[in-house]
């Protein structure tokens, strides 16, 4: 009955007002905008805290959220925390961003944000601070942009793995200022990826050339939705994220508005902050080593003579890669070479971007397996933390591999259909 009248009452209004050039905001008869476009992201510990993002079309008085641990909890129970508001140039919508803190690790936590008519109510999980508690289980792709529908069915597939979270190495849309796009990215988002439950999947962003104006070693200004959609650790296109004792995940910019040189003192200290760590995980856009480009572009010539040394130095066990549009799997590398003590390249973006042909495993000793299909990756970090199993999904032709924490025993079994 409420919603009734008030719809009927926004109606009237809108019929009773002239048309003198004025454009008509809700704010006016005391209706805020409707939250949207919810996106969970970190910018510090995933055990204890968590950043929650959300649109209105026009600019709210009070953006507020409640959460608690219980869905049911008396009023009395529930935090209130009012986000901070704010717009940027290539958009007429709002933002508000809460940052929740001093949470409980390996916990669900219930949030409603706050709306007269419509509130928007999830809920999430924080990460276990502790091995031996549960799996953790994390998505990794990339390249989104064109084909929506494909996109879309992905996005359900992804949904279904019940994940902590997702890795997402670029291109999520093809135009970078187009509002139009990032909208309808955000509204899949926001639709699609949450569980039968009602559980809110947190995303770990990297930035690819789509996401800037002019693709390439460009200042931020070239990328306003990325740098102002995704609260993630500045800069917030190179990063550092730790999941529990056992997993840090390193975020890089290919190029895109940071040199890639200009990381590797950076990405040096990263990783040797990371040495405890059984397993090391970096993302970023474009492919070292391709499943479908050439070996030779420009790009992955300068991630191999600058990351990948460090990469090795460091023992980092896998890399998520994107932009050729297609399934890769690379052999162990190490010094240019097939290793068995190397590092293992994952890729190669295809979330609904164009599929491309793929090279033939054959003829290229850095692929092992290579595949034109859409696909993401579902990687399952074990309880106790000594192995890790990582298998394709959408297009299930290649076996899963496992790897093993150094010094501990191959799992029977390591790869299965």
């Amino acid at each position: 009955m409420y919603k009734t009248i008030l719809i009927i009452i926004l109606t009237l209004l809108l019929f009773s007002c002239k048309d003198n050039g004025q454009e008509f905001k809700t704010e006016t008869i005391g209706i805020p905008s409707v939250p949207d476009q919810i996106v969970l992201t970190w910018q510090q510990d995933p055990s204890t805290t968590l950043t929650i993002t959300w649109r209105t079309e026009m600019a709210v008085e009070e953006p507020v959220l409640r959460y608690s641990e219980s869905s049911t909890a008396s009023a009395g129970k529930w935090t209130k925390k009012e986000a901070e508001s704010f717009t940027f140039e290539q958009t007429s919508s709002w933002f508000h961003t809460v940052e929740l803190t001093q949470l409980t690790p390996d916990a669900e936590y219930h949030v409603v944000i706050e709306h007269p008519v419509s509130p928007e109510q999830f809920f999430f999980r924080t990460i276990p601070a502790e091995r031996n508690q549960r799996e953790l289980v994390f998505l990794a792709g990339a390249d989104s942009r064109t084909r929506r529908d494909v996109r879309r069915e992905i996005n359900i597939l992804a949904a279904l793995q019940d994940p902590d979270f997702v890795v997402f190495a670029g291109d999520f849309i093809n135009n970078a200022l187009s509002e139009n796009e990032w909208n309808e990215w955000f509204d899949d988002w926001h639709e699609l990826l949450i569980t039968e439950d009602g559980r809110r999947i947190p995303i770990v962003p990297a930035i690819g050339n789509h996401e800037v104006a002019g693709g390439f070693l460009q200042p931020r200004s070239k990328a306003p939705f990325f740098y102002n959609r995704f609260v993630t650790p500045e800069p917030r296109n190179y990063y550092t994220l730790e999941f529990g004792p056992d997993l840090a995940i390193i975020t890089l910019d290919s190029d895109h508005t940071k040199e890639i040189s200009q990381q590797n003192q950076w990405l040096d200290n990263a990783l040797h902050s990371q040495a405890d760590k059984k397993w090391k995980i970096v993302q970023y856009h474009v492919t070292a080593w391709p499943g479908a480009r050439s070996f030779d572009e420009g790009i992955p010539v300068k991630i191999r003579e600058n990351w990948v040394p460090i990469f090795e130095k460091h023992n980092v066990n896998l890399v998520v890669e994107g932009h050729d549009h297609v399934f890769k799997k690379t052999v162990p590398i190490r010094n240019n070479k097939e290793d068995d003590s190397g590092v293992i390249y994952i890729g190669d973006g295809a979330w609904g971007a164009p599929l491309r042909e793929v090279k033939n495993p054959e003829n290229l000793w850095w692929l092992d397996e290579a595949l034109s299909a859409d696909h993401f990756w579902k990687i399952t970090l074990s309880k106790d933390g000594e192995s890790l199993r990582v298998e394709p999904v959408f297009r299930p032709l290649v076996k899963a591999f496992i790897l093993q924490a150094e010094g501990s025993e191959t799992a029977e079994g390591s790869e299965t259909p």
